[in-house]
């Protein structure tokens, strides 16, 4: 596991930031976080998945793809979750049930975050984590903020 602070220039992360919290990008309602059945939900917008571009917000990535040195991209998504009065820290799950690198860039900053095992890794916007996402790990939403925004990617 790896964090990486300021991760994208500034003007790039305003670029994409601005737009990603906006009104402009639509979201689409997920009736479970961790994994079918479970009683959660959050709202997603896919970028890029089964081997395509899905979004015309793609390029607003590119500077944090290629900062990454893909060499294959499985799949790269923005999630949103509403805040609540409490934090929620959903199930434990993994991206994919097969060896590959996970990516969490933070949009904005707030008391929620990643759980990596015990390690709780804070929402800090421009903030990247790098981990082996075949391996479970576990989000939260946020209390502080009207939404916790991030960016999940799944690459090799």
């Amino acid at each position: 596991m790896k964090i990486k602070e300021n991760f994208i220039s500034k003007k790039d992360f305003e670029d994409l930031s601005s737009v990603m919290m906006s009104s402009h990008i639509p979201y689409y309602f997920k009736n479970n976080v961790a994994h079918k059945g479970d009683k959660d939900f959050y709202f997603t917008h896919e970028l890029f998945n089964e081997k395509r571009e899905r979004s015309r917000y793609f390029d607003l990535i590119v500077p944090v793809l290629d900062k990454l040195k893909i060499s294959t991209l499985l799949r790269a998504k923005v999630n949103c979750f509403p805040s609540t009065k409490e934090i929620i820290k959903y199930d434990e799950h993994i991206d994919f049930p097969f060896k590959h690198n996970g990516a969490v860039f933070y949009i904005n900053t707030c008391d929620g975050g990643t759980w990596i095992k015990d390690k709780f890794i804070p929402s800090v916007a421009n903030r990247m984590l790098l981990f082996d996402s075949n391996k479970p790990h576990q989000s939260t939403n946020c209390t502080d903020k009207k939404c916790r925004f991030n960016i999940n990617i799944n690459y090799l």
